[in-house]
Formats: structure tokens, C-alpha cells, sequence
């Protein structure tokens, strides 16, 4: 019988790779009717899903069928396929840049695979003879995994987030502590410390022999990245945590501009201090009107009019681009909507330079 691929994102499409790349008959069923091939009342028919990690099961099927069917993820299918040491790195925050250099750390003296929610999809490297995998995961992810087969587990922290999906905080939490692979050893990160010094750590726990101290690290794109001296690039930031990090880190007192969808925290408030001046653009911009507490609160409609009214105010305005939410209707995803903001602001900048000659 055909197996059926739930959700055509980014990990939709890799699972369809690999089914093809297996002679394996499939469909596809996706919220976006454009993309599906299945109504939703059809799915009963079917009994194996390959389930991306956004879509939620309990929206599709009765308690009872989710007893009966065989739901996959791509990690089921990694742990299976793929031999080598895999390395599973969670967080509210932080677990992008944390993963970055703990890659960076390996790849020093071995071959080393970074995918997950960073990286290249799961399966497009589960024939790599790469020696380690650093996969980093969702609470989705975890959610839906059927087995732990981790060698190694981190936890950067752990706060509220993706209330929309998991319904409250409890859930939330349980599903990243499904990282925990008993009789495995898992490092809880310090948030007081330096998140280099601790992948370090990680590293020389797997790698004791190797000598780590010659290597100069290399940030993580999109995570407080400089646009130039004045600008700052966090279009990583998909949550109010590492908004607020972000703020803290910099001590930031610029203009902070924000945008995306605030449903997955649901927020009734989130005070910004620091920032002389907030700017709200993009279509979810009048809700977040309702829920952002600042005492110089601008809206606009898009970026484009945001940066020609901060740059038109001086042209070395300090700027931090934070969104503190997802994409939402705004963007497909964080590498978009920071590739956007750094190629508006020198185009808005160059402009303006030119105008004041």
C-alpha cells in the first residue's frame, strides 16, 4: 500500500527524496490544498505516514487510529539507516549557535554531519560515513519520535514555547526531555556561560585526545550578525527568550525592529526595555501592536519604510533587526527574512548616502 508523506515542507520534500530514491509508491497530504493530493478524509484509508514536524496528529486522527497506524519521522528513519555517532542537541534558545560550534569543534580532526532544524535535511545524509551527526531538534521533533537511539544528548534550557502546539507548558517540557536517552550521557547547559567554552566541553568529551585550543570559531549566520557597525542581523530570534537574550547580550538602546506571527507563545504582553525606539512592520504587525509594551512604538507597514525612516533620522543609526516570532505570513522562514533585511538595509543606506551628497 502507498505510504503517506503528512506535510510538504522542507521535510516533506526530503522524505519524498528518499521514498523515490526506494521505489517506494507515495502521496502527499498537506493543510495547503495546492500541494495535497489527499482530502483529509481520506487519510483513514492509508496506514503508514511519514509525519513532518509541525503537523499535529491529534488534528488528523481519532486517539484510537493513532493506536493503530504507523507513524515515521525522519530521525525513526536515521536512527535505523544511519551508523554513526549522533549527537542531539535541544533548547527554548541557543541550540543553532550551540550545534554551529560544537561542528565546528569536530570537524577540527573527523568528519562530522550537522542537519536537523540546522544543517542539511536527516535524510539526505543517512548513507554519510561521516563519524558523527549533530542533529538538532524540535520539541516537534521529539514529540513525535518513537525511540531515542542518541548517544549523546544536550539541553541549552528550556522555557515556554510553542504553546499553540504542545497546549501548555508541562507538554511542552516533556517533549524536550524526550532527549534523554537513559543510560546515555546528556550535558544540561549553564545559561551564566559561554556557550563556546561549553561546546568545547561537549567536544572534548567525545573527542578527549584531540587538542581543541587552535581553533577560531565562526558565528552562527543570522544570530546577532553584523550588517555593519551600526547593524545588527538576529532574524534567528523566533521567540520572545531570545529576543529579551538579544537585548540583555547587547545592552542594546537603538531602534529595535520586530515582526512575524506571535501565536506559538501566546503572549498577552512582553515589555521591551532597553530600545529607544520599536518598530513593528509586516502583516501580523496590529498583533503584535496589542501584546508589545514600549513608550516609543512605531508601526509600519513593511521593512522598506521602516529603515528609510530610521536612516532619514541619521544615518548611523544603531539598529538591531530581533523579530522575537516565527516568519508567520511575513516570510517561508528566519534565512529569508534575514537575507531580506541585510540586502534592504544597504540598499536603503547606499540611498540615503547618496541623497545627503
Amino acid at each position: 500500500m502507498k505510504k503517506i508523506i503528512l506535510g510538504y515542507g522542507k521535510t516533506g520534500k526530503s522524505f519524498e527524496k528518499y521514498l523515490k530514491k526506494n521505489s517506494e509508491k507515495y502521496l502527499i497530504y498537506d493543510h495547503l490544498e495546492k500541494k495535497s493530493q489527499l482530502k483529509k478524509n481520506e487519510l483513514n484509508k492509508f496506514d503508514t505516514f511519514y509525519v513532518s514536524p509541525g503537523i499535529r496528529l491529534e488534528d488528523l486522527f481519532s486517539k484510537t487510529d493513532l493506536q493503530k497506524k504507523i507513524f515515521l519521522t525522519d530521525l525513526d528513519i536515521f536512527f535505523k539507516k544511519n551508523s554513526s555517532y549522533k549527537i542531539g542537541i535541544t533548547g527554548t534558545n541557543g541550540k543553532s549557535t550551540f550545534a554551529y560550534y560544537l561542528f565546528q569543534y569536530l570537524s577540527l580532526s573527523t568528519k562530522v554531519s550537522l542537519v536537523g532544524n540546522i544543517g542539511r535535511p536527516m535524510l539526505e545524509c543517512i548513507d554519510s560515513t561521516a563519524r558523527f551527526t549533530i542533529i538538532e531538534l524540535s520539541s516537534f521533533q521529539l514529540h513525535k519520535m518513537n525511540k531515542n537511539f542518541l548517544d549523546l544528548s544536550v539541553i541549552t534550557n528550556i522555557q515556554v514555547d510553542h504553546l499553540d502546539y504542545h497546549g501548555n507548558k508541562k507538554n511542552y517540557v516533556d517533549a524536550k526531555l524526550r532527549i534523554c536517552n537513559d543510560g546515555k550521557k546528556t550535558f544540561f547547559l549553564d545559561q551564566s556561560k559561554d556557550l563556546k567554552m561549553q561546546a568545547k566541553r561537549v567536544a572534548k568529551y567525545v573527542l578527549p585526545d584531540k587538542n581543541l585550543d587552535s581553533i577560531k570559531l565562526m558565528p552562527l549566520q543570522h544570530r546577532l550578525e553584523k550588517v555593519n557597525k551600526n547593524v545588527l542581523n538576529d532574524s534567528k530570534s523566533t521567540n520572545s527568550h531570545s529576543l529579551l537574550y538579544a537585548l540583555k547580550k547587547t545592552k542594546f538602546k537603538g531602534h529595535l525592529i520586530i515582526c512575524g506571527s506571535p501565536h506559538k507563545e501566546n503572549l498577552s504582553q512582553i515589555k521591551i526595555v532597553g530600545p529607544k525606539r520599536v518598530w513593528i512592520f509586516g502583516k501580523h504587525r496590529f498583533e503584535l501592536k496589542n501584546i508589545v509594551e514600549h513608550s516609543d512604538l512605531h508601526i509600519e507597514e513593511n521593512l522598506l519604510l521602516v529603515l528609510k525612516k530610521i536612516f532619514k533620522i541619521d544615518l548611523n543609526s544603531k539598529i538591531l533587526f530581533s523579530p522575537g516570532n516565527p516568519s508567520g505570513k511575513d516570510f517561508n522562514n528566519f534565512e529569508e527574512r534575514g537575507n531580506y533585511f541585510k540586502k534592504i538595509v544597504m540598499e536603503v543606506l547606499n540611498e540615503q548616502k547618496r541623497k545627503s551628497i
